[in-house]
């Protein structure tokens, strides 16, 4: 390959070769010198600075270039024309696969730039909303978990503040939600807005969005959360409490953070639908438990009973059943992205960490406590418990899965 003489300092051409002429050297004028560096301050061949140089390199009357000259017989011949004609656009053309051929200009040809995970144009970035105002000049990935980090744990920070001040818990869920909203919105504000990105921010929010909601009506209506009866006069343990959700929440909406963190992404594909299917199937099991569960205490003769009817006869945990069952569909989006290893297993953290959350910790544990304690000796219950899985719903015909 030779470096093409009229385009080595254009920064839109590059090498090209010529098979028919291997070892010929094309000569350059001082304007074509100064062509590429005229183009980059905004001069045109046709006019401004560019046409007060002649082929000698003073002012004066531009000149024709394919007019000979005096010095044509000491320059070499071009291998097409057979002429002493300088080489220059008229008669050198950069084809699009960086050969030469002869006729006239050919124009450069340009690629759009792909996104990366360094430089994203987005809309919402004109209008300040993005990571970037936030952590300006770093990588987009580091944006989207960094930026999500910051952002989620000062609304808990400032939850905790009004909670601790006013002696209340009433905003600990809203604080929860919020953050999920807040984090996923702004994360995709930052990206390059692509399906899969549409797609995983659309699941989050609609999943926060509905839960918020039902926690904040079920908390107004019993007036209060027993879970912090005696941490809500101490500041100091309240904080704890605060401090753990904004943990749950960033290390819960990990993949979405990281679908929204890498701006090349192939398209949607077999994957993506299967896991929007079973966000579908979970978001639809833990909406109907929820409500059918709402409807069973709103009645006045259910007072003191536990339910079992609806879904909650198929399993005594219907409504984490469904939660677990979206987060595994989200975290699939992720793997589906087939970024890197890395990214997929980061991913399958927040459905791992859901689902020992809800099954060891905090959820199922608890609640079967309660229940033992309050109907263990009722022989109805007993066989409720011996019958009914505790997690994944039991359908007819299926064996009993624990």
């Amino acid at each position: 390959p030779l470096a093409c003489p009229t385009c080595a300092l254009c920064p839109f051409s590059g090498p090209y070769s010529s098979p028919s002429t291997p070892s010929v050297v094309l000569a350059r004028t001082p304007q074509q010198y100064m062509r590429p560096i005229l183009r980059i301050f905004g001069a045109t061949p046709g006019g401004g600075p560019l046409a007060r140089f002649g082929r000698s390199g003073v002012r004066g009357k531009a000149k024709n270039p394919l007019a000979g000259d005096k010095g044509a017989a000491q320059r070499p011949r071009h291998p097409s024309s057979g002429s002493g004609a300088p080489a220059s656009r008229s008669v050198v053309r950069c084809s699009s696969n960086g050969g030469v051929g002869g006729g006239g200009v050919q124009p450069p040809r340009f690629r759009p730039r792909q996104p990366s995970s360094k430089s994203v144009t987005t809309r919402g970035g004109k209008l300040g909303l993005t990571m970037n105002a936030l952590m300006p000049g770093v990588p987009l990935m580091a944006q989207s978990l960094g930026g999500a980090f910051v952002i989620d744990m000062g609304i808990q920070l400032v939850g905790w503040a009004f909670a601790a001040t006013y002696k209340t818990e009433k905003f600990y869920d809203l604080c929860g939600s919020l953050a999920f909203s807040a984090t996923a919105a702004l994360t995709f504000a930052s990206s390059a807005m692509l399906p899969r990105q549409v797609l995983a921010t659309s699941m989050v929010v609609s999943w926060t969005v509905r839960l918020g909601l039902f926690l904040l009506t079920r908390v107004m209506r019993d007036g209060g959360d027993s879970r912090f009866d005696e941490v809500k006069t101490q500041p100091g343990k309240f904080l704890v409490y605060w401090t753990l959700q904004g943990v749950w929440v960033w290390v819960t909406a990990l993949p979405v953070f990281l679908i929204n963190g890498i701006g090349r992404q192939s398209p949607l594909f077999w994957g993506d639908y299967l896991s929007l299917a079973l966000w579908v199937a979970g978001f639809i099991c833990e909406t109907t438990a929820d409500y059918q569960k709402y409807k069973f205490k709103q009645d006045p003769a259910n007072k003191g009973r536990f339910i079992n009817t609806g879904l909650w006869s198929l399993s005594r945990h219907p409504n984490y059943f469904g939660e677990i069952l979206m987060w595994w569909a989200v975290a699939g989006v992720a793997v589906s992205m087939n970024a890197s290893p890395l990214v997929s297993v980061a991913a399958l953290a927040s459905p791992l960490f859901v689902t020992f959350l809800l099954t060891q910790v905090s959820g199922v544990p608890i609640l079967e406590k309660t229940a033992d304690e309050r109907w263990g000796n009722e022989a109805v219950y007993q066989s409720y418990k011996r019958n009914t899985p505790c997690l994944v719903p039991k359908l007819p015909g299926m064996a009993r899965v624990d």
